[in-house]
């Protein structure tokens, strides 16, 4: 009986023993998976490429298998084995959405953890010619663009800087626009502008594309200065204009009405296409002498038309009264037509042709008998030279019309 507890018991024994060792070699085989890999995010990216980072998992023997698919079931995918907690896929298409995710593992027990959360990802667009990228409206401060869509991009970024001053440039990040008011410029200014198309992700990954669309562009000018008028002789049916060019303008308008003193009606108006400081005009509605009056703006060129800035003041101008002399006793008589809009006008004489005019007296009337040149009287034989200039009041100022051409009789 002894004989069989001291059997039993050893049998007991072998058992438990066989118990334990087993319990040993499942514990070895059920290795702990890494952790799950936190934090991906997209950190770079071009038309053919993107690249991807994670936090570290910090544990030992860890590799990553980074999976990239163009659907987020991941049915087909591309995989690549990173050592650290970074990697980039080439070899993509441009302007398009992938998905990623990571799962860290344990390279010598080859024990996976979960995968990541899925990443969508995105390559950057390629620039295209048919944005049509242009500028469609200005201030004097400000720059409106307009663009086309990029098929491939979901935003834009728009770079400027005032032309030949590159190292200083602005950056702005758009949504999913197609035009944009640049403001605060720099008046008078010219801009060169530069629009890359963008690829953006749900995370806030912008793409920007290597290629872009350029224009320059300019806000309005400013007001015109400077301006004067005036015709080469009482006869002439052109009228000469000239101004302060604006630096920047791509042409010029004006406007001429009459300055009566009832109702001004305008005359003239038109175009002056280049950015010059000068400009003849002839017409056959400049024949008459009367007081007219003149305003300038210089403007821009765009593809919506001409954007023209602020106008000059008016300024008041006339031909020269033409004028008949004959000699009366004690003087010579000078008579002239009325200059229509006019206030006065001013009598000069001179003894020279081209220089040394004086005063002799500025009337209302339209004639006049002159029997002193200065100071001393008119003397028989002697040649005198005449000008008669029309003259208006508007507002404080005076204006006075042209004084080119002069009329001359020998006294008698």
């Amino acid at each position: 009986m002894r004989e069989a507890w001291k059997n039993f018991k050893l049998c007991v024994l072998a058992a438990a023993c066989v118990l334990l060792l087993g319990v040993g070699v499942s514990t070895e085989a059920s290795e702990p998976a890494p952790a799950q890999v936190q934090k991906l995010e997209q950190i770079g990216g071009n038309i053919s490429s993107v690249k991807i980072s994670w936090n570290a998992v910090i544990e030992d023997n860890i590799r990553y298998k980074v999976e990239l698919s163009e659907t987020i079931g991941f049915s087909s995918m591309r995989s690549e084995i990173a050592k650290g907690p970074e990697t980039t896929f080439a070899g993509l298409s441009a302007g398009k959405d992938y998905y990623v995710r990571v799962s860290a593992f344990n390279y010598k027990t080859n024990v996976y953890g979960k995968p990541s959360k899925t990443l969508k990802v995105v390559t950057a667009p390629e620039g295209s010619s048919t944005q049509d990228f242009r500028q469609t409206d200005a201030g004097t401060a400000s720059i409106t663009l307009k663009w086309n869509k990029n098929q491939r991009a979901n935003a834009y970024q728009l770079e400027y800087y005032k032309s030949g001053d590159g190292n200083n440039r602005k950056i702005i990040r758009l949504e999913d626009v197609r035009t944009y008011t640049v403001k605060r410029l720099a008046r008078e200014t010219e801009y060169t502008f530069r629009l890359y198309p963008v690829r953006k992700s749900a995370s806030g990954y912008r793409a920007v594309s290597g290629t872009y669309s350029a224009i320059y562009g300019r806000p309005v000018p400013g007001k015109v200065t400077g301006l004067t008028a005036v015709f080469s002789s009482p006869s002439d049916t052109k009228l000469n204009l000239s101004w302060n060019k604006r630096e920047h303008a791509d042409c010029y308008q004006y406007q001429i009405y009459t300055a009566s003193r009832k109702k001004d009606k305008k005359l003239l108006t038109g175009k002056i296409g280049i950015n010059g400081s000068s400009q003849s005009l002839s017409d056959n509605k400049l024949q008459k002498a009367q007081f007219l009056k003149v305003r300038i703006r210089g403007g821009v060129n765009l593809s919506s038309g001409t954007k023209y800035g602020v106008w000059s003041g008016w300024l008041y101008f006339s031909k020269q009264p033409e004028i008949s002399i004959k000699n009366v006793r004690g003087g010579q008589k000078l008579n002239w037509k009325k200059v229509p809009g006019a206030d006065s006008y001013t009598v000069k004489i001179s003894q020279e042709k081209r220089s040394g005019y004086k005063k002799v007296q500025t009337v209302s009337r339209t004639s006049i008998t002159v029997a002193k040149c200065g100071k001393s009287a008119l003397r028989s034989g002697k040649t005198y030279y005449y000008t008669v200039v029309a003259n208006k009041k508007a507002g404080k100022k005076t204006y006075h019309g042209s004084k080119t051409h002069c009329y001359s009789l020998v006294y008698r």
